[in-house]
């Protein structure tokens, strides 16, 4: 326990290393700079007095700013002050600098620990709070399919002859549906799972958009047969580094909000765009639009706890839209949200890939 805090205190890396070599070399230039308008050597205490605190404050721990102290008062002492060359420690003055030096270094290092510290920990927070409404919000939204699976199965189990064919097959098309949404539930939370894992990585490979557009919108018709689907694709064809299967359930997670929190809806509209340096696919539908009270919230980490209060049925968009920030973050891109005449528009934007290359014709 005492070796991990001494290595808290004292840690040592290549980054900080070569940033602390980097500022008192960048003092060093200073006061070779000024000792040409003032040869007494004044100005060298004060300059490497900001070059510890400056070392202190984007160093962590107290190593490097406590190293600054000793190296900016030897090279005070030894090349900005006379005698040049020579180390003279009995001129007044350089004990009260080097203590001054080493109370800036470790006062400043001291404060930057502790606010990096609690920044940490406030970081702590805040992930377990989400993570809190994550499961409340996982928990509602189960319980609800998983109550009206039971409610069918029992009563084509349990009531036998009594009923009718037809009855039985529309009982089972409601589990069937329950299960699919189930599933797509369980994707979600593996997506979210991958993209909080800073180890994971994204196999991203350059992809065709309007084909990944189209792989998205014909599984998305097998789910919503009835809802109409038009494809308005860019005058060329766009290439983009990505993960094809994480792109397709970002598409996806939107198409099926529109559908499942829309008003009645019953047209989508995929339409692509692209310049020198990006990509945009934006999805509209006729469904009314977001409720503006909630619009600038709707792609906050903390929305999966917003819920439509009009029915206990209606899923909940906060998992999906997750999903989709985490993963458009992961690629580098970047989601909007905005409301049209008739509907919503969800706006996925991605960095082009500068090496696309088109074959002849």
């Amino acid at each position: 326990m005492q070796w991990k805090k001494l290595r808290d205190w004292f840690p040592v890396g290549w980054k900080e290393t070569l940033i602390t070599v980097g500022i008192l070399l960048l003092a060093s230039a200073c006061c070779s700079l000024l000792h040409g308008l003032d040869a007494s050597g004044s100005y060298a205490s004060m300059v490497f007095v900001l070059a510890v605190m400056c070392v202190a404050r984007v160093t962590t721990g107290y190593l490097y700013g406590i190293i600054a102290s000793f190296v900016g008062v030897v090279a005070t002492n030894y090349i900005f002050t006379y005698p040049y060359g020579a180390l003279n420690f009995t001129i007044a003055g350089y004990p009260l600098t080097f203590c001054v030096m080493l109370a800036v270094s470790i006062i400043t290092s001291a404060l930057t620990t502790r606010a990096k510290a609690h920044e940490r920990l406030k970081a702590e927070t805040e992930k377990e709070i989400m993570r809190a409404n994550l499961l409340r919000a996982i928990s509602h939204d189960i319980r609800t399919p998983l109550t009206s699976i039971l409610g069918a199965t029992s009563a084509v189990l349990e009531g036998g002859d009594r009923v009718s064919p037809e009855k039985q097959r529309e009982l089972l098309t409601q589990v069937q549906e329950e299960a699919r949404w189930l599933i797509n539930m369980v994707e979600n939370l593996l997506s979210i799972t991958r993209m909080n894992n800073e180890n994971a990585l994204l196999s991203k490979q350059p992809e065709v958009v309007e084909e990944v557009v189209g792989g998205a919108v014909q599984k998305f018709r097998s789910r919503y047969p009835n809802v109409c689907i038009t494809i308005r694709p860019s005058e060329e064809f766009a290439v983009a580094s990505m993960d094809a299967t994480l792109m397709e359930q970002v598409l996806i997670n939107i198409m099926e909000n529109a559908v499942l929190h829309g008003k009645n809806t019953t047209r989508i509209t995929l339409t692509l765009t692209q310049d020198d340096q990006w990509v945009s696919v934006a999805v509209e539908d006729d469904g009314g639009g977001v409720d503006p009270k909630i619009i600038h919230k709707i792609l906050d980490d903390s929305f999966s706890q917003i819920r439509e209060e009009r029915s206990d049925t209606k899923r909940n968009m906060g998992i999906g839209l997750s999903v989709c920030r985490s993963i458009i973050k992961a690629h580098g891109g970047a989601i909007a949200v905005g409301n049209t005449e008739q509907g919503a528009e969800f706006t996925v934007t991605l960095p082009r890939d500068q090496e696309e290359e088109y074959p002849d014709d």
